[in-house]
C-alpha cells in the first residue's frame, strides 16, 4: 500500500496522476481575466481638453497605446456605451469583430501591452461626450497561466513585481485620475467588473513597471477597428451586459 501511495505522488509530478475529485493542483491551466469600468465625468470642459487629458492618462502606463480622436463626435442627450460583438452573430465563416466597439466616441485608446504574468492582454478605453458631460468605458481582458510547478514562483513574482491584475486596475484608475485633475470634473462610477473597492480615483496614483513594452504612444486621426480580443467561457470570466 505504501508503495502504490508513493507510486502514485511520483506520478502526480511527473505525469499530472489524478487527485481526490479528478482535480490535480499541479495541473497547468489558464484563466481568462475580465475587466469593466464605467464612470460618470461631469465637466464642461470641451471634447479636446478631456481627451488630452485621458491620453496622459493612458501614457502614463501603458507605452504602446494607440490613440484616435474621430472628427465630427457631437454630444448626444444619452451617453454612450460601447458594445462587445457576439460571436454567434457572424455568419459562418465571416471574421468576427474583435472586443468592444467605440461608435460615437470623442477619444478611443487601444493597446495590447505587454505585462508580466500575461502575454495577451488587450486594453480599450472609449470617451462618448453627452449634454452633462462624458462616460469613460474602459474594458480589458488577459488570460493568465495557473497552477503547475510555477505557481508559486509565479505568486512570489506578483508579490514582488505586481500582477495583471495591479496592471490593469491602476492604468484604468489613472486615466480618471488624470481626466479629473486636468478638467477638475466630478467623477463617479457606474459599472465595475469585478467589484472596485472605495474611491481609487480620488487617490493619487503611481505608475507601474508591469509592462515589459517601450514603444512610444502612436496617435491616429480616426478609431479603428477594436483589437480586444472577444473573451471566452473560461472559469473566472465576467461578461459585461
Amino acid at each position: 500500500m505504501r508503495g502504490t501511495i508513493m507510486a502514485c505522488a511520483v506520478a502526480a509530478v511527473l505525469a499530472g496522476c489524478s487527485t481526490a475529485g479528478g482535480n490535480n493542483p499541479l495541473a497547468s491551466r489558464s484563466t481568462t481575466v475580465e475587466y469593466y469600468r464605467v464612470f460618470d465625468i461631469k465637466t464642461d470642459a470641451a471634447a479636446p481638453t478631456v481627451a488630452k487629458a485621458a491620453t496622459d492618462g493612458i501614457n502614463r502606463n501603458v507605452k504602446d497605446a494607440v490613440v484616435a480622436t474621430p472628427a465630427g463626435v457631437e454630444a448626444t442627450d444619452l451617453p454612450g456605451h460601447f458594445k462587445i460583438a457576439d460571436p454567434t452573430s457572424a455568419p459562418p465563416g465571416a471574421p468576427v469583430a474583435k472586443g468592444p466597439s467605440c461608435d460615437g466616441a470623442a477619444w478611443i485608446a487601444k493597446a495590447t501591452p505587454r505585462v508580466r504574468g500575461t502575454e495577451d492582454m488587450n486594453l480599450v478605453a472609449c470617451l462618448f461626450p453627452y449634454k452633462s458631460g462624458y462616460h469613460l468605458d474602459m474594458y480589458a481582458v488577459f488570460t493568465k497561466p495557473e497552477g503547475g510547478l510555477m505557481q508559486w514562483p509565479r505568486r512570489l513574482t506578483g508579490v514582488f513585481l505586481g500582477t495583471p491584475e495591479k496592471f490593469t486596475d491602476t492604468a484604468m484608475m489613472d486615466v480618471v485620475r488624470a481626466i479629473r485633475e486636468g478638467t477638475g470634473a466630478d467623477v463617479s462610477l457606474l459599472e465595475a467588473k469585478p467589484n472596485l473597492s472605495g474611491t481609487p480615483w480620488l487617490e493619487p496614483g503611481k505608475t507601474t513597471n508591469a509592462q515589459a513594452s517601450t514603444a512610444p504612444a502612436a496617435t491616429t486621426p480616426a478609431a479603428t477597428t477594436p483589437a480586444a480580443t472577444q473573451p471566452g467561457s473560461t472559469t473566472g470570466a465576467s461578461k459585461p451586459d
